[in-house]
């Protein structure tokens, strides 16, 4: 009888030990982050600068004891800017790969796309390329986050920012989709309501990937602007500014890209970047000058041979971003990192400044600069001088606004439920 109970006694505490043993190990898996950005082609240094951002982000982390103690990995993936392929993959990393949290895309187009998606899904996406603000406005769900500033911040910056200068006669160049749609209208709205002698004199959309822009040049020069609001980017505008360059319209036409400071146009441009040029700049590397930043910017040169671009600051950003939640939410679990997130605002610190996330909209709150480009000797293309700063205040949503965006969510909700 002894030896029955010593048995069963065994059995028990063997029983226990598996018991308790699963928690743990789970509690030891890796956490995923699923990665999809352009990775190839013309547009693809946007993806890598986002995929190299991740892998310095995650190896800081890392090496820091991980998150929640577990070490945290990432899976990289090209959507070849294909909505089509960017919901592939999404549902692969999903379904397949298990992963806790996604990150990307580099285009809206396919960001749109996935929207619906990762909130059938349930799985938070987080933004830090995608620039459309009706990503987290007509196309708000619980599961989108954006940590970079968007098209409408941009645009109303850039308006408070142009309305001072001698400016009315306005003309648009901007890729054939939401991003540019959305950029333009922020802007042009904006400067009609501080500057109402404000004259649209054009409206031009050329597909993303063009790869002539002399028609579209030319109605800029018959049209006879004294401004152009250009939302063309990467390689678009590189081409833009090579084939209009001949014609000497620089000299008689002032430019403001919203996407100019990117070292994905600066760079291949180099001295051919006319100067003067208006851009704005969601980040560039040589400010502020802070401890985080100068850090940043060391070991990214270092470890990748190239200086960071807004895209690489803004990813690397985003990955802090989860890191901050999931550490407030103390758990991975996407509905209670949500919760955390929306409890009240999230603000953490990045090699661009201090970033918060607002809990109404899941949009970034910060400033936006824009500047004009000057030639360096230095760096061997143009940096930005004569910088200012457009205040958060007054380019975010307003609080009319942001109610707006849950009441429509809301009622796309019940709508769906019927």
């Amino acid at each position: 009888m002894a030896k029955r109970i010593g048995v069963m006694g065994l059995a028990f505490w063997g029983l226990l030990i598996i018991w308790l043993s699963g928690p743990i190990q789970a509690a030891e898996k890796p956490i995923k982050i699923g990665v999809v950005f352009i990775m190839s082609g013309p547009m693809g240094g946007y993806g890598k600068h986002g995929r190299q951002a991740v892998e310095l982000a995650l190896d800081e982390i890392n090496a820091q004891g991980g998150l929640l103690g577990r070490k945290v990995e990432a899976l990289f993936e090209d959507d070849k800017l294909k909505a089509d392929e960017g919901i592939r993959i999404v549902k692969k990393f999903i379904n397949e790969d298990r992963v806790d949290f996604i990150i990307g895309p580099t285009s809206s187009g396919v960001a749109a796309a996935l929207a619906e998606l990762v909130r059938d899904q349930k799985k938070i996406l987080v933004l830090t390329q995608s620039a459309a603000n009706s990503l987290t406005d007509a196309q708000f769900n619980p599961y989108l986050f954006s940590t970079l500033s968007n098209a409408m911040m941009h645009s109303r910056a850039g308006a408070y920012f142009l309305a001072e200068k001698p400016y009315k006669r306005w003309m648009n160049i901007g890729p054939d989709y939401s991003y540019g749609k959305e950029s333009w209208n922020s802007f042009v709205g904006k400067l009609k309501e501080l500057k109402p002698e404000v004259e649209v004199v054009g409206e031009l959309w050329p597909k993303l990937l063009e790869k002539d822009f002399t028609p579209f040049i030319q109605k800029i020069i018959a049209a006879k602007p004294d401004a152009v609001w250009a939302s063309i980017w990467g390689n678009d505008a590189v081409n833009f500014v090579k084939q209009a360059l001949p014609t000497g319209i620089f000299k008689t036409v002032k430019f403001a890209f919203t996407d100019g400071a990117a070292l994905e146009t600066l760079i291949p441009l180099g001295k051919s970047m006319p100067d003067g040029v208006y851009v704005a700049s969601r980040y560039f590397f040589t400010t502020p000058d802070t401890p985080l930043n100068r850090n940043f910017v060391k070991t990214y040169t270092e470890r990748f041979k190239e200086y960071p671009d807004y895209m690489a600051q803004e990813t690397y950003a985003g990955v802090y971003f989860l890191k901050a939640a999931v550490e407030r939410a103390r758990t991975t679990d996407n509905e209670k990192v949500i919760a955390a997130v929306e409890r009240e605002p999230l603000a953490w610190e990045t090699p661009e400044g201090w970033k918060i996330m607002r809990a109404a909209d899941h949009a970034v709150v910060e400033d936006v600069v824009w500047g004009e480009t000057a030639f360096s000797e230095k760096y061997g293309f143009a940096v930005l001088k004569n910088l200012q700063s457009i205040q958060a205040e007054q380019i975010c949503r307003t609080p009319d606004e942001l109610q707006a965006v849950r009441t429509n969510y809301e009622k796309r909700l019940k709508e769906g439920k019927k």
